[in-house]
């Protein structure tokens, strides 16, 4: 009996020693991989989404990809006068115009942690992230249609297309964000980017009639953006 009970006290203590090693293995593993997605307003009087999965094969520093989709509040569309002043011409698919894709390729750097909680559940930290815009598709077309330049309710006499040339491929943005982490698993962050990026450059070499569509121009995107992540 008295075997008995030692073998059954050291197989509990094994298995006791065993699933603690094991807890402070999987407390200790690394989470290189984080998922995010934000929300952002910028000067071109759009908001923006931005889902991103970010890798951290270094405790400071990592790769991250974006995929951005922005759309104006300002949907209004371009017109004017054929050259013979017969015709009214104004674009076919306004919401079309003011909504935008593009992929973010970025590095991302993230400053030592400062704990916080009794517990040290939370942790505040920033990260700077530069990197490039790519636009999906850098060159855009356009349908346009024209009535008679006249009173009346007119249906298209005739639909053109035109195309965009020159637009460019590849913009630049540095992202800044401060972050809190709870429990090494849930990020909150918020943050401001900074970018060359012109949502309308894939329009705005555009000619109807000799008459550019001539979008709105802004020397730099500035974008005020809040995230919502999980780490793992």
């Amino acid at each position: 009996m008295k075997r008995t009970l030692s073998l059954l006290c050291a197989v509990m203590l094994a298995t006791f020693v065993c699933t603690q090693h094991t807890q402070a293995q999987e407390k200790e593993t690394p989470k290189h991989w984080k998922i995010e997605l934000s929300g952002a307003l910028n000067n071109y009087s759009a908001w923006e989404v931005e889902p991103s999965v970010t890798y951290m094969p270094l405790r400071y520093a990592g790769i991250g990809m974006g995929v951005l989709f922005s759309r104006a509040t300002d949907g209004n569309g371009f017109n004017g006068t054929s050259q013979d002043g017969s015709l009214r011409w104004s674009t076919a698919d306004n919401n079309a115009l003011h909504s935008f894709f593009a992929i973010r390729p970025s590095l991302t750097f993230q400053s030592p942690c400062i704990t916080l909680g009794e517990d040290k559940d939370y942790a505040l930290y920033l990260s700077l992230s530069p990197g490039l815009t790519l636009p999906l598709p850098a060159n855009r077309s356009v349908d346009v249609d024209y009535i008679p330049d006249r009173a009346g309710t007119w249906i298209p006499l005739k639909t053109e297309r035109f195309h965009n040339k020159g637009g460019a491929n590849v913009f630049y943005h540095v992202k800044s964000a401060v972050s809190l982490e709870i429990d090494e698993t849930i990020v909150f962050s918020a943050g401001y980017t900074f970018s060359t990026y012109d949502p309308y450059d894939c329009l705005r070499h555009i000619s109807v009639e000799g008459k550019k569509l001539n979008p709105k121009k802004q020397r730099f995107m500035h974008s005020f953006f809040i995230s919502a992540g999980v780490r793992f």
